[in-house]
């Protein structure tokens, strides 16, 4: 999924789904297709954001190996048809788009089959006839995002967000979460249940001093396949939230004592508050 902050590379999900998926026996080869929606938002402050930001849609397709295509159109309803997909990676295809208004986006990639082309001559077909767009809004606690701005990158930081119910006509939903520098991902958690409400952050992962932009994500898919090829499908409704912060100083290792330890060490301070009082009292 491309954005401002994201730069489309091979998806990890579509490895994940491929491997999910019941088996088929594909003559072409074409790993995927799929069609992804996001409605983008940037969070600026502790508070959740409430309006979007931007909107973008990306109609792709994946092959089962390396530089199996060098070229992929696909046509479809839109005013755009037929277009060609550019190769964002030796196996993998994308037309991402971004567009001001969500109407805009929709007059743009509307509902309707979308037939892909490979160049040679593979195809496969992706029915779209519906959205399944979350209802919550994606959001970092106030007490997260502040954390996140002058964090010491050498303490780990329990990430906490909202949670949110998949819409009811998706196959399943997830939660990812990334933080990027400008040389790339440095660090993501992914396929989080919708309800996961924080993540774990670990010391030494980010850089002081530096400046990282996040992505925090709730996506919602509906699974199928092309009755024709058996190449699976997916349509991606995202609704998804951005940020940057910048890391403080680094200091000194932070450890927490396991709740075991403490007690140890109390255990341990009261035996010696009572040899001092025993021998105040001689």
């Amino acid at each position: 999924m491309k954005s401002f902050f994201i730069t489309k590379q091979l998806p990890v999900w579509a490895v994940a789904m491929l491997c999910a998926a019941a088996p088929y026996a594909q003559a072409s080869d074409i790993a995927s297709v799929d069609i992804f929606k996001n409605i983008a938002y940037i969070q600026t402050s502790g508070a959740a954001p409430t309006t979007p930001s931007s909107y973008f849609a990306d109609v792709e397709l994946t092959s089962v190996g390396p530089n199996d295509y060098s070229s992929v159109m696909v046509s479809y309803p839109g005013p755009g048809s037929p277009t060609s997909l550019p190769m964002a990676s030796p196996n993998f295809f994308s037309y991402g788009p971004g567009f001001a208004t969500q109407a805009a986006m929709n007059a743009a990639i509307p509902f309707g089959t979308y037939n892909y082309l490979t160049n040679t001559g593979d195809t496969a077909a992706l029915s779209y006839t519906q959205d399944s767009f979350a209802a919550a809004i994606p959001a970092l606690t106030s007490s997260s995002f502040n954390a996140l701005n002058g964090l010491n990158p050498n303490t780990a930081l329990s990430i906490g967000f909202n949670s949110f119910t998949p819409a009811a006509n998706a196959t399943v939903g997830y939660t990812f979460f990334s933080i990027r520098d400008s040389t790339g991902t440095v660090f993501s958690d992914g396929f989080l249940s919708g309800s996961a409400t924080s993540l774990m952050l670990p010391g030494g992962t980010l850089a002081a001093n530096s400046t990282y932009t996040y992505e925090l994500d709730f996506s919602d898919r509906i699974n199928g396949s092309d009755p024709g090829s058996g190449v699976p499908t997916f349509l991606g409704s995202d609704v998804r939230t951005d940020g940057t912060f910048t890391t403080g100083s680094a200091g000194a290792i932070t450890t927490t004592p396991e709740p075991g330890t403490l007690m140890l060490m109390g255990s341990g301070m009261l035996a010696m508050l009572g040899a001092i009082r025993r021998k105040l009292a001689r």
